[in-house]
């Protein structure tokens, strides 16, 4: 197994390695390299659903995958598709965000493997909500540190949400009343690693606890736009074959869609999580 770091901020790519058949050297090494990297790109892996969902499980199992069809055999195992035909130009992903923050135990990790690319386009953007965190001046830092966030499915999958007819080729519901709102810590502490990130992002994250949305909006709108500089991601070009797999509690993704009128076709699971906690526990 060779490990090559994609940048200094986060990710590296996996080389010299069959993700159908893991020894637990292996699968040690991995999750090494991922708590090291956070983003690991799998390049050259022939997978299934099948097996896809069997790594899923052999990770710690699949989360739960609200608003979203999955596979008939494989409800866990949720194709995001854009095909070439389609007439927006928007596509499944796109806007920063960590997958699913609207949930009281967010998943842990999320896997997303390539069937068919476009020629050019389609990339992934990442994040690293540790080094966010660490460039916080010590001020901010202690401002934030007992704050909690509000989060919600409201933009995404709300009943004023546009998505679903955005997307011709997905099948995504939404609620018909407002969906819940979820207090996270601003601050998280990785449960594995333990190292604090910057835990908001735009597109679930409403406003502070006990705060209104307007009040809010300052801070939250410096905090997305400081998460995002250049010096803390990466940037993931796909290739058909191609498995990534990121960590959900330390960064953001945003999907490009710079692809209108290719077809694009993923396979995605998530790996169920643990409740996040913050610095004061």
């Amino acid at each position: 197994m060779r490990i090559n770091p994609l940048t200094g901020a986060l990710g590296a790519e996996i080389q010299d390695i069959d993700l159908n058949s893991l020894t637990d050297q292996t699968r040690e090494e991995i999750e090494i390299a991922f708590h090291e990297h956070l983003v690991l790109v799998f390049p050259g892996q022939s997978l299934t659903p099948a097996t896809l969902l069997a790594l899923t499980h052999q990770l710690g199992g699949p989360g739960e995958t609200p608003y979203l069809q999955g596979l008939t055999d494989y409800p866990d195992v949720v194709p995001i598709i854009k095909a070439a035909s389609e007439q927006s130009p928007i596509s499944f992903g796109s806007g920063w965000h960590t997958d699913f923050t609207f949930q009281s135990a967010p998943p842990s990790r999320t896997l997303l493997y390539a069937q068919q690319t476009p020629p050019q386009g389609g990339d992934t953007l990442f994040t690293n909500l540790y080094l966010a965190y660490d460039a916080l001046s010590e001020g901010l830092k202690n401002l934030l540190a007992p704050l909690n966030s509000l989060h919600s499915a409201t933009r995404s999958y709300g009943p004023n949400s546009t998505l679903q007819n955005q997307l011709e080729n997905m099948v995504i519901t939404k609620e018909t009343k407002e969906p819940p709102e979820q207090a996270h810590p601003v601050i998280r502490v990785h449960d594995v690693t333990g190292r604090p990130a910057l835990w908001v992002n735009p597109t679930y994250t409403l406003r502070f606890e006990n705060m209104t949305a307007a009040e809010s909006k300052p801070l939250l709108d410096y905090l997305n736009q400081f998460v995002t500089q250049p010096s803390f991601t990466c940037r993931v070009r796909w290739q058909p074959q191609t498995l990534v797999m990121w960590d959900n509690r330390c960064t953001q993704h945003c999907a490009t869609s710079d692809y209108h009128g290719y077809r694009r076709e993923m396979l995605r699971t998530t790996v169920k999580g643990a409740r996040p906690k913050g610095l004061t526990g």
